[in-house]
């Protein structure tokens, strides 16, 4: 396919795409954006002209849709609205949560639509382009779409998976579970540290080693074969000190309580032989949420 594509959108994630594309030999056509600053900071990144309107852009070009999520629906409106080529065009935006199907208009009057969604942070579209090479992609849209989204992922990083429309929500609830919610659970285990007298200074490094290794044995051994600690050596009685012990702080013994539940069930999987006493230890963990009226 012709490996040529066109920006509409100029943020972190579209020029990161972009510049990582036209390091794999892509031409990038040019951009277009709303705002003046955007267009200039588009066309510095990306050493490409400024489409002066949507209807500009190139017959041939694949679309990338580096917008906003809340800003998706109106732009699909204006191209679809503008764009004389939309029948021979592959549309895809760049949103984690959003399936392919809000490009409605755009898919209507004849594109190809499509999600391409690469599973990791982009803080700058430098060193965003630069960890693209080594990222997986979610992908998801019509057979075109998904054609020229393999062609980009191959181009990239050879790391990629097809999604159903409706798995691109929980696909996404699931890049949260393992990326914000990991951080919220590490903020849980500084807190715990501070409550515990340890200075702040030396908290957050403390746990750094144990952390990634955690994490390497995840990857490496698979989420049941890596758990460890009180639960899975049948020590209940120091995860009871535990729920004991955060009584005076109901907010990190609830969230603690709901974590615990986890790593139970992986026990589960791992030792079926202790099923009497996991069953207990679930009931006491399920007892340990504040009512509303409660708090830290």
């Amino acid at each position: 396919m012709d490996k040529h594509v066109a920006v509409v959108g100029c943020g972190k994630a579209g020029l990161s795409i972009a510049l990582a594309l036209k390091a794999a030999g892509w031409e990038v056509g040019g951009c277009y954006s709303r705002s003046e600053e955007s267009r200039r900071r588009g066309a510095q990144w990306l050493a490409c002209r400024v489409f002066p309107s949507l209807s500009d852009i190139p017959e041939g070009a694949t679309v990338l849709l580096g917008v906003p999520d809340q800003s998706l629906r109106v732009v699909d409106r204006e191209l679809a609205g503008a764009d004389p080529h939309l029948r021979r065009r592959v549309v895809v935006h760049l949103s984690g949560g959003l399936p392919s199907r809000i490009l409605e208009a755009c898919r209507l009057a004849g594109a190809s639509v499509g999600s391409f969604h690469p599973i990791m942070a982009m803080p700058d579209p430098l060193t965003g382009a630069k960890h693209l090479k080594t990222t997986t992609f979610a992908i998801e849209g019509r057979p075109e779409a998904l054609s020229a989204m393999k062609s980009m992922a191959q181009s990239l990083s050879g790391r990629f998976f097809v999604l159903s429309p409706r798995g691109k929500v929980l696909y996404h609830a699931a890049a949260v579970v393992a990326s914000n919610h990991l951080v919220a659970l590490l903020q849980d285990s500084q807190e715990l540290l501070a409550r515990a007298g340890v200075d702040p200074a030396a908290a957050f490094p403390a746990f750094e080693s144990l952390v990634q290794s955690t994490v390497a044995n995840v990857f490496s051994s698979g989420t049941v074969g890596a758990i460890t600690g009180p639960v899975e050596r049948g020590d209940l009685e120091i995860v009871k000190n535990h729920l004991q012990a955060m009584k005076r702080y109901p907010a990190l013994r609830s969230r603690y309580a709901s974590m615990l539940t986890g790593v139970i069930d992986l026990t589960r999987r791992r030792h079926p032989e202790r099923a009497e006493s996991l069953d207990a230890l679930e009931k006491m963990a399920a007892g340990c949420h504040p009512s509303p009226a409660e708090d830290e």
